[in-house]
């Protein structure tokens, strides 16, 4: 960890290592010339495995990261900056991926950006979305994807190439591409091991302050530069070179017509196909439009999802003789066209929204279809269209829950048209509270508060349970593969337990395996997409116990099923669930933000519930019982039908 006059964070720093949960290393610590109170600071510690190495004069940072890198003595080098973050058990979990990954040269892990008051501020894309090893072979050449303090290396690999002084600002992206081109593989787990602080006298603040595109350029020229007499563009490098005309081209072209740039760049994002084939779908269906249209829907997909078979039964509910379904974004899979083309046509629009001349386009022909009733939800086209309708169309929306506070999302798409709409639905009383919360940040009138309807999402009834076995616990995550689900937690969990399989069985329902590190998939069952609903019943009536271990939610429909079905709930306590779940009678709720006390949490409890089955199996009764009680399809039909009246 290299130190120059970082007294402010310092502390927090060093001790975010200290704590380590594993315990075995060196802690080198160059003092880099500080003149602030740096050096005491180091001093202050008696901890034996810190090396302090005090350097007299200001070498700066390479050099001290290549002195501290000449002296370590590891089997692995880890990277730290001294006014960054680590998780508790980020070392643990790095050595153990690289003991069993020997071929394996540099690992990565995520990291969440963080202000001077250690309040998150969001993320850093090409970080968030890089996350295999392929994904980050294809990137790295484009552009820097690997947080330099998140890093721990081999060291036989490392002390081959150190950093180099001609990438001064990019010596750690310049060291990622050598050890590329040299056919070494880099990887990264995706989970948030570091919180990086961005203050303005940070490297990363400091060095983008003189522009993004001209940086990437000058580093790109110098690397390909020092390569060309230093051995030669070999291998990963002829991306680089290819990236770096692409590059040059695109910033000319970029200062001399920024317009036309930006348009040619949409249109060559264009899957022209089915550009053309949507807007003569387009136009076929509405030249077609001879009664008046009841009403008009915005949906984003209509692929596999709790939110998709909810917006079937919305457009189920509400009865429309003469509706139209617009789908905004590209669907994975067609799960639910066939249900949501029972009650309405579905037109699917992601590619015309792309271009700015037919989105206006789409605004004028919706606004000409007069239509008294337009309801949205996760649709960003929706709310763009609210100014452009007629001011006697009744406006809906639906928020399933706030995104990720990092993250762009309807409550934030929907800010400047709050007084434009008519109604807004909720599925929980947390989602209520935040969007009050949300109004009163933003000097909204609490008045508008009234117009929130809460109306809870439901399940088919099932009166009676089908008898679970007694021998094997089965445990079962149901759904996607979003950051926010942390399903690699849960099939870390599952390796907990994999020499217990005659015990215990962890199930995996959903698209999920690609985001399932190779270590532990041998613990799991995979299941799969299950678009059949009679197969997905059959599972949860084997399933003893749901699992999730999200970092936000609604309240989950998989859930809701899941308690119909007599399945016990086992979740962390976030969004809606602990307004439904009442921990130790319908189900138990985890408290713990740490991953790793969560992962101890949930192995007590599954534990807890393997010994005590008549605990279980009351607590499975009190799901089914509370679910009979509280998600009714009448209420939600009639709620529905009642909101979506063209009458105001």
């Amino acid at each position: 960890m290299p130190v120059f006059n970082a007294s402010l964070y310092l502390k927090e720093a060093i001790e975010s290592i200290l704590n380590q949960t594993y315990a075995h290393f060196e802690f080198i610590i160059i003092n880099d010339g500080s003149t602030d109170d740096s050096l005491a600071i180091i001093q202050s510690y008696t901890d034996p495995r810190i090396v302090l190495v005090n350097n007299a004069l200001n070498m700066g940072i390479i050099a001290s990261r290549n002195k501290g890198l000449s002296i370590a003595r590891g089997k692995y080098i880890a990277n730290m900056d001294a006014d960054d973050i680590s998780a508790s058990d980020r070392l643990e979990k790095q050595v153990s991926y690289l003991d069993l990954h020997p071929d394996i040269a540099i690992l990565a892990a995520r990291l969440v950006l963080i202000d001077t008051k250690n309040e998150e501020i969001g993320i850093w894309p090409e970080d968030h979305h890089c996350i295999y090893e392929k994904q980050i072979y294809d990137h790295l050449p484009l552009a820097n994807c690997i947080g330099q303090p998140t890093i721990m290396m081999r060291t036989e690999v490392i002390k081959k190439f150190g950093y180099n002084p001609a990438f001064l600002y990019n010596e750690d992206w310049g060291l990622w591409l050598t050890v590329l081109s040299h056919n070494y593989r880099i990887a990264k787990l995706p989970e948030t091991l570091l919180r990086y602080r961005q203050h303005p006298k940070s490297t990363t603040i400091t060095a983008n302050s003189f522009g993004v595109e001209k940086k990437t350029l000058a580093f790109k020229r110098r690397y390909l530069t020092f390569k060309f007499f230093n051995g030669g563009i070999i291998n990963s490098d002829k991306k680089v070179l290819s990236s770096y005309f692409k590059d040059l081209l695109r910033f000319v072209f970029k200062k001399l017509s920024p317009k036309l740039y930006g348009f040619i760049v949409r249109l060559k994002g264009l899957d022209k196909p089915r550009f053309i084939k949507q807007w003569f779908q387009l136009n076929g269906l509405l030249n077609k439009v001879s009664k008046p249209v009841n009403a008009v829907y915005f949906f984003p997909f209509y692929h596999t999802g709790g939110a998709e078979r909810v917006h079937a039964s919305i457009l189920e509910s509400a009865g429309h003789k003469n509706a139209i379904t617009f789908i905004s974004s590209r669907s994975s899979n067609s799960a639910f066209l066939t249900k949501f083309s029972e009650y309405s046509p579905v037109i699917e629009i992601d590619e015309l929204v792309k271009l700015g001349i037919t989105r206006r386009l789409l605004f004028k022909k919706i606004k000409q279809l007069k239509v008294p009733v337009i309801f949205g939800c996760n649709s960003a086209f929706f709310y763009d269209l609210i100014p452009h309708l007629d001011q006697n169309t009744k406006v809906i929306d639906l928020l399933h829950a706030f995104v990720h506070v990092h993250e762009d999302g309807p409550e934030k798409w929907s800010l400047p048209y709050v007084t434009r709409i008519t109604n807004r639905v909720v599925i929980n009383q947390k989602t209520k509270n935040d969007l009050s919360a949300l109004y009163a940040k933003h000097h909204i009138s609490t008045a508008l508060t009234e117009r929130i309807k809460l109306i809870p999402n439901f399940v088919e009834t099932i009166n009676s349970l089908t008898p679970k076995s007694d021998t094997v616990l089965k445990i079962a995550y149901v759904g996607r593969g979003g950051e926010e689900k942390r399903v690699n937690l849960i099939a870390r969990l599952a390796a907990n337990f994999a020499n217990e399989k005659d015990t215990f069985e962890f199930h995996f329902v959903g698209d999920v395996k690609q985001v399932i590190s190779e270590v532990y998939q041998s613990a799991c069952i995979f299941h799969n997409e299950v678009v059949n609903d009679a197969e997905l019943e059959t599972l949860y009536d084997r399933f003893h116990v749901l699992i999730i271990a999200s970092t936000r939610e609604g309240f989950p429909m998989v859930m809701m099923e899941a308690m119909m079905h007599g399945v016990v709930p086992l979740s962390t306590n976030v969004g809606g669930i602990p307004e439904h779940i009442k921990d130790g009678e319908n189900g138990l709720l985890v408290e713990s933000l740490d991953e790793q006390k969560i992962l101890n949490d949930f192995e007590n409890k599954i534990r807890y519930l393997a010994l005590n089955r008549n605990e279980l199996k009351r607590m499975s009764e009190n799901a089914h019982n509370y679910a009979l009680a509280h998600f009714s399809k009448a209420y939600f039909f009639k709620s529905y039908k009642e909101l979506l009246s063209s009458e105001y």
